[in-house]
C-alpha cells in the first residue's frame, strides 16, 4: 500500500513538472505579420505560433513584379520554417525552395524588431541586392491585432 502511494507521488510530481518546463516563448513573435510593400500589406506572410511550446511557423514568400506603377503579385511560395531561433530583437530561420531545375536552395531568413508591430526581414543568402523587407503585424496572441 505504501509503495503504491509512493509510486503515485512521484508520477504526479514527475507531471507536474514537465508541465511547468514549457519553454520560455518570446511573445513578441507571436502573430500575423504581412510584407508591407509601397503602403500596401503585400508580398508575403510570416504566422508564428507557440502551440507546441516552441516558437514555430509558416512563411509565404509572394513574388511580386512593379507593373504600370503598382505591384502585381505573380507568385505565391508557401514554406514551413526551419530551426526558427530568436535572441533579443531577432529572429533567425531557414526554409527550403525547389528551384525551377530541381535542386533545392536554403534561404536563411533575418528578422529584425524594429518596434512591438514592426520588424525588417531579409533573406542573408540570396546575393547582395536581396531587399529589406518591411512586415507589420496584423494580429497577436491577444487578439489586438488590427
Amino acid at each position: 500500500m505504501k509503495k503504491s502511494i509512493w509510486v503515485t507521488v512521484c508520477v504526479v510530481s514527475l507531471l507536474a513538472s514537465a508541465a511547468g518546463a514549457e519553454s520560455a516563448v518570446d511573445g513578441r513573435w507571436v502573430g500575423v505579420w504581412r510584407a508591407e510593400m509601397n503602403g500596401q500589406l503585400t508580398a508575403g506572410t510570416l504566422t508564428l505560433a507557440a502551440d507546441t511550446g516552441d516558437l514555430g511557423g509558416t512563411v509565404v514568400l509572394d513574388t511580386v513584379r512593379d507593373k504600370h506603377g503598382k505591384p502585381q503579385e505573380i507568385a505565391i511560395d508557401p514554406h514551413v520554417l526551419i530551426s526558427p531561433l530568436t535572441s533579443g530583437n531577432t529572429l533567425s530561420f531557414h526554409v527550403k525552395m525547389k528551384r525551377l531545375d530541381g535542386s533545392i536552395f536554403a534561404p536563411e531568413f533575418l528578422v529584425t524588431l524594429t518596434s512591438p508591430d514592426k520588424a525588417n526581414m531579409r533573406c542573408l543568402n540570396c546575393g547582395a541586392g536581396a531587399p529589406l523587407v518591411p512586415f507589420v503585424r496584423t494580429s497577436s496572441i491577444d487578439g489586438g491585432g488590427r
